[in-house]
């Protein structure tokens, strides 16, 4: 079944606004900045998302999204949040060391600087990246259920907040922009992610 044309314009939109984020840096990009890239008018940006905050968190749940397929697809792990059955050691390994190439595309870790950039002077911007932190968190915490159902529901969370912690990290840290990956880094990275998973 082929998309329908407004999906194909959002995506379309969606591609110019983190072209925006990632090529040009700006942090403050208004609609019209967005827009133009798009080759649109303000009017037609609006149409699809109302205000700059509509656009940040349709572009981070598209990313969110696509990350966690790419995830799917290369580790077999189901990541959705309600996902049954255990997750054994050498499932998360796989799926930790799938995460950090996510973590490795530039133009990913730049285009989610900008939005934290923008996000520290913009409160509804603030909104829709929370939002993104706050799906992410729920996928996580569906892995820790998965591996230690005997823990209370406030640590599943504490835990995977700390998880999401250290590749939110470590997405910048091993970045070009500050050049600290190694390979004995990223082993520490997965041993440290499974110890806080598994409790082992």
């Amino acid at each position: 079944m082929t998309e329908s044309k407004g999906a194909l314009r959002k995506a379309a939109l969606l591609d110019a606004a983190e072209e925006v984020l990632v090529t040009k840096g700006n942090a403050n990009a208004a609609m019209r900045d967005f827009a133009a890239a798009a080759g649109v008018r303000v009017g037609h940006l609006q149409h699809y998302f109302p205000t700059r905050a509509d656009l940040i968190r349709a572009v981070l749940e598209r990313a969110l999204e696509r990350s966690l397929q790419r995830l799917n697809d290369v580790t077999g792990v189901d990541l959705a949040p309600e996902a049954q059955g255990g997750l054994g050691m050498d499932d998360s390994q796989r799926l930790l060391n799938a995460l950090l190439q996510e973590h490795s595309d530039m133009a990913d870790v730049r285009m989610h600087l900008e939005i934290w950039a923008l996000a520290a002077s913009d409160d509804t911007a603030a909104g829709a990246l929370r939002s993104f932190y706050f799906q992410y968190a729920a996928h996580v915490q569906g892995l820790v259920r998965r591996s230690r159902p005997e823990l209370p529901e406030q640590e599943v969370n504490a835990v995977a907040s700390a998880v999401v912690s250290l590749f939110e990290g470590a997405a910048v840290t091993r970045s070009d922009i500050a050049g600290l990956r190694t390979v004995p880094g990223d082993q520490a990275i997965i041993r440290t992610a499974q110890w806080l998973i598994h409790g082992q």
